[in-house]
This record gives structure tokens, C-alpha cells and sequence, in this order.
């Protein structure tokens, strides 16, 4: 029997909505996906639908209405799609839905959820303290497994859709809000790691994370404002998204697609990093140039200025700005050296926090923020860059 599971989306979406589609088929066979939209082209569904025939799996399009929907209070980070999952009961025959958002990462194989025992509750999603504004004890409604029957059996949907006439010019979190309201305290809670939401980092950042990398949650979701696809976001995992985005459809339902962000993209081992508050760095594009073979991990506690992002031009360089506390320790774990070529002043503690992890420091005579000279593994004439190139393509990986 075939997962069924939902995804509601319109065209504006539709990149993100295929990113989570290949994460879902990368790790699932025999699943029929049902598209709620209400504009997405039909070549796109029909065109899919070969590629997905010999994983016994398909895409269905299901239109929606959405003059229901587009009247109802949203939110930045929400649009009136999200209501469409009040319909999945009336839309899907199947007895059981997974319904999932679109700005998330499915990572593993979701039979348990299919097979779990929901304890006669009519909805099963993972607890978040982030959940709706009125009690600290609710679902994150961006993975919720419905049982259609039961839902069919108490027309819930038509109780949903009038709650939400009553409540949702009151409520914080759209539908999400609504559906706490609706089914406070008649819902099973299931394991955390079907709906990890590393895009609420900034609610911790500056509190120690885990890195997830090599435990991965079998469901990342990027909720919140700091999405992969933002052009400069430092959230957890952003790399996966690309390369899960990267996938051509080969490779998604071959037995072992490689997922290795680094690897797709050839990024070198030999790693240099920068923390600053200042977009002025010295010779950073000297160095850059110079340094071809390395890759410069270029991060801002703050939003970065033009000057700085530009730099994300060369294929050798990452700029991270709003750069989690975690990060920061993990961009040095794996760097070789740190260069102290900003101006303004040091930040975030990161000469000590470099030193604990027995890195290179190297400077310039001017912009060196210590006056301490033995924390320092190179100080170079601000008039002679070409000798720290030198010195760091000495240096043994």
C-alpha cells in the first residue's frame, strides 16, 4: 500500500515544494504524493510522473479553491496555502495522511509513522514550545499525520473552518494557531525527530546547538524567517538543502544519492576564517585570489554590508552573517587558520576562542587586536600581504 502524503503549495513555492518532494522519494518508495494548489502548470505533474514510475511511487494535482482560503489572516512567513490541509480528509480516500510543509527536509524512511498505533487521536504531530500563543504545551503543525476517517466521522473539517472564521483575525499562527486551539489535549505527541525545527536557531543563538550532521533528524524543517534559500541565512543544515535542491531526479531515486554538500560543490579542506563587525578587511581580495586552493569562511555577528557579501562572488568564499554562537565554533573546528585583518574592534571573545583550539592566528601590523604578540603565529607588514599568502601556503593540512 502507498504512503499517502500532502503537500499544499501554490507556483511561487514550487522550487521549494520539489526540494522536499526529492528528500521524501531519496529515502521512500511506494508513496503517492497529493500537490494541493491551486496554479501549478499540469506539464510539471505529468513530466514528474515518468521519472517517478519505476519507484512504484507518483504526484498527484489536486486544485483547490482558493477564494476559501485568501481572505483569512496569514502572516510574513505564511500565505493562505497553509490552509488547504484543513481539506486533506475530503480530498485523500487513504485512511491515514502525512501531511507535510514544503520548507522542510525529509531524511529517512517514514514507514512508522504509517504503521504507529495513534491511540484513537485524530492527529499526531511533535510538541513545540513555538507552537501558539496561548499555552505552553502544543503541536508544530508543519508534520501532522491525520486520521481521515475519524475526521470524516466528526466533520471536523467544517468545525475547523468555522473556528477559524470566529478565531483567526485573534490568533499569532494561522491555522497552526487554530488547530491547537481545536484539538487541545486530543492529540499524540510523537519523537522530536520527525519535525526537528533547526529554523527557529535564532530563538538560541546564542546558546550551544547540536551540529546534527552526522545524527540527522528523520524531518528538518526550516521553519521561521532564516530559510536556506536566503541568499546569506546561517541556519543549521543550510548546506543540505542545496545539495537535497542540487539532486537531479537520477540521482534521487537511484539507492545512494550523494548528499555531501562539500563534495557537490568541490569545496577544499584548507579552510581560513574571519569574524568581523567591520566590512573593511584588509587585502581580502589579494588574499582571496591569492589563495585560490583555500576556502574563506567570511562571518558577521550582524547583517552584512555590500562590500562584505559581495565577496560570496568567488567560489572559494562563504559569508555567513547573523552567525550563530555554535557555528562560529564549529567554522574554527574545522579551519586551519584565522586571520585577524579586520578593522574595528575584536568580537564574540574569538582570539581566545581560536587560541583553546590551538589554531593559527596571523595578522597585520595594523590590524591586529592584541598587543599580545606571542597569541599571534604571524604578524606581517600591512605593506606586504604577499608574505602571509606565502606563510599560509606553507602551512601542512
Amino acid at each position: 500500500m502507498q504512503k499517502s502524503i500532502v503537500l499544499a503549495t501554490d507556483n511561487s513555492y514550487l522550487v521549494q515544494a520539489e526540494t522536499t518532494i526529492k528528500s521524501i522519494l531519496a529515502h521512500n518508495t511506494d508513496v503517492c504524493i497529493y500537490v494541493f494548489n491551486n496554479d501549478i502548470a499540469p506539464e510539471w505533474f505529468k513530466l514528474l510522473n515518468v521519472k517517478l514510475a519505476s519507484s512504484n511511487s507518483q504526484i498527484i494535482n489536486i486544485r483547490v479553491d482558493k477564494n476559501m482560503f485568501t481572505s483569512y489572516k496569514t502572516g510574513d512567513t505564511i500565505n493562505y496555502t497553509t490552509f488547504f490541509r484543513y481539506l486533506i480528509p475530503d480530498l485523500v480516500t487513504s485512511d491515514r495522511t502525512l501531511y507535510l510543509d514544503c520548507d522542510l527536509l525529509v531524511t529517512g524512511d517514514l514507514s512508522e509513522l504509517f504503521n504507529m498505533d495513534m491511540e484513537e487521536k485524530p492527529v499526531a504531530a511533535v510538541a513545540s514550545p513555538y507552537a501558539w500563543e496561548s499555552d505552553p504545551y502544543g503541536f508544530n503543525a508543519g508534520v501532522l499525520l491525520i486520521d481521515n476517517r475519524m475526521w470524516r466521522s466528526n466533520s471536523y473539517i467544517s468545525q475547523l473552518l468555522k473556528l477559524t472564521e470566529e478565531k483567526q483575525a485573534e490568533v499569532a499562527m494561522a491555522d497552526q494557531s487554530i488547530l491547537n486551539i481545536f484539538f487541545q489535549h486530543n492529540w499524540k505527541e510523537i519523537d522530536s525527530t520527525y519535525n526537528n525545527l533547526v529554523g527557529l536557531d535564532y530563538n538560541y543563538r546564542g546558546s550551544e546547538l547540536p551540529k546534527l550532521e552526522h545524527s540527522l533528524p528523520k524531518v528538518i524543517h526550516f521553519a521561521g524567517t532564516h530559510k536556506p534559500w536566503y541568499t546569506y541565512s546561517s541556519t543549521r543544515l543550510r548546506e543540505l538543502w542545496w545539495a537535497y535542491r542540487d539532486l537531479d531526479w537520477l540521482e534521487v531515486l537511484s539507492e545512494s544519492p550523494n548528499l555531501n554538500y562539500y563534495k557537490r560543490v568541490n569545496q577544499s579542506k584548507k579552510q581560513i576564517f574571519i569574524l568581523t563587525l567591520a566590512a573593511e578587511i584588509e587585502h581580502i581580495h589579494y588574499l582571496i585570489t591569492s589563495l585560490s586552493d583555500w576556502h574563506f569562511h567570511l562571518a558577521a555577528p550582524c547583517f552584512c554590508s555590500e562590500p562584505l557579501t559581495s565577496l560570496s562572488q568567488y567560489s572559494n568564499v562563504t559569508v555567513y552573517q547573523n552567525i550563530l554562537h555554535s557555528r562560529i565554533d564549529w567554522l574554527l573546528d574545522d579551519s586551519t587558520v584565522y586571520l585577524d585583518i579586520n578593522h574595528y574592534v575584536e568580537t564574540m571573545d574569538i582570539l581566545s576562542r581560536v587560541k583553546e583550539r590551538s589554531k593559527k592566528i596571523f595578522t597585520f601590523d595594523t590590524t591586529r587586536k592584541s598587543q599580545d604578540d606571542s597569541l599571534y603565529d604571524g604578524i606581517f607588514s600591512i605593506n606586504n600581504p604577499e608574505q602571509m599568502v606565502e606563510a599560509i601556503k606553507k602551512l601542512s593540512m
